[in-house]
């Protein structure tokens, strides 16, 4: 499914969308005789005017408050990791308050231009005019501040990775700092994710993909690289290591689990451990889920620590992958260990 986010283009504030809607309006004319009097000639001009300026205001606030989709009705993914992202309750506050002016709008163009079919004097069209802009400008005006913040927010939405249903989905998680961009970027076709050597550089969801070659035809698997989680109660968690919970538990289908055996992360092995624990606890599905374990930064790891690792996770040589990511040393064996468990399946 397509970011539902997508079309939440930029949203002009309120300078911005009353100069279009009075410069639209002033150059716009009415279809009126030469010949016909000079009172008649104001009231269709002012007339106009008005339903200009009301028309395009309408149609520019009813496409900002269309450009969000209905959040309650999208798919537990999108609707959770919005919900991370943004406050969800202020946005729909913010839609419904701009969706609250236009029947305002509506009524003092009503007003106005009843009004000005009772003028008797040229002059007269002009003050209306003058007065239901001024009152339309009191109204978009107040709003703002909820323009501003639409526009602020919307980048943030429009960064969620569209994620397809029907494609097979690897979440790659672990603690921050060790490694797990790195790999991502070797086993996918995404090569702009943002590596760094201090950690929490991601700080959110990114995807790449990687294709599968089979017999009579080529599968493609989704890769989410996820930001580090670190070992502590959810409620202690902030926001960016909750989108890894999210990606856990709504879309994998496969989690590759990376450990940094070495004292590099900054993170202990007991903590990375316990983490190892709870997500294969929690997140497997019953054993539905599948887990490939990464000791990664093979070039600085002693033996020692890597045999630890190894025995406090109660592992045989062939249970885990031991690769260093950034030159790609035995990545090629953890690919094909990806491709062979989707190599058969329908």
């Amino acid at each position: 499914m397509k970011n539902p986010f997508d079309k939440f283009y930029h949203v002009a504030n309120s300078k911005e969308l009353l100069d279009i809607a009075f410069k639209k309006s002033m150059k716009s004319s009415a279809q009126v005789s030469k010949n016909a009097p000079i009172l008649i000639k104001a009231k269709k001009k002012e007339s106009k005017r008005i339903k200009v300026a009301v028309d395009i205001l309408l149609d520019r606030i009813f496409k900002i408050i269309k450009m969000v989709p209905i959040i309650d009705d999208l798919p537990d993914f999108y609707k959770e990791l919005a919900s991370l992202l943004v406050d969800v309750d202020d946005l729909k506050l913010k839609l419904g308050r701009l969706n609250g002016i236009m029947p305002v709008l509506r009524t003092i163009k009503r007003e106005h231009l009843s009004k000005l079919r009772k003028i008797e004097a040229p002059k007269e069209g002009d003050r209306l005019r003058r007065s239901a802009f001024g009152r339309i400008s009191s109204v978009i005006n107040k709003q703002n501040a909820n323009l501003e913040h639409l526009n602020k927010i919307r980048g943030r939405l429009r960064e969620i990775p569209s994620i397809d249903y029907t494609m097979p989905c690897i979440v790659v998680a672990g603690y921050p700092n060790v490694g797990k961009s790195s790999i991502v970027i070797n086993i996918s076709t995404n090569k702009k994710i943002e590596v760094q050597e201090y950690p929490f550089t991601t700080k959110k969801i990114m995807i790449g993909h990687l294709d599968i070659e089979r017999k009579f035809d080529t599968i493609k698997i989704q890769c989410i690289d996820t930001p580090g989680i670190l070992d502590r109660p959810m409620s202690k968690r902030n926001n960016i290591e909750k989108q890894s919970i999210l990606a856990l538990r709504l879309i994998s289908d496969l989690i590759l689990f990376v450990f940094d055996p070495t004292p590099a992360s900054g993170y202990s092995i007991e903590s990375q451990i316990e983490l190892f624990k709870e997500i294969k606890l929690n997140f497997s599905k019953e054993g539905q889920i599948e887990f490939i374990v990464v000791f990664n930064k093979m070039d600085l790891a002693k033996d020692s620590e890597i045999n630890y690792l190894k025995e406090k996770l109660k592992l045989t040589d062939n249970d885990f992958y031991l690769t260093n990511a950034i030159t790609g040393q035995n990545l090629d064996k953890l690919i094909e260990s990806i491709k062979n468990r989707y190599i058969d399946r329908d």
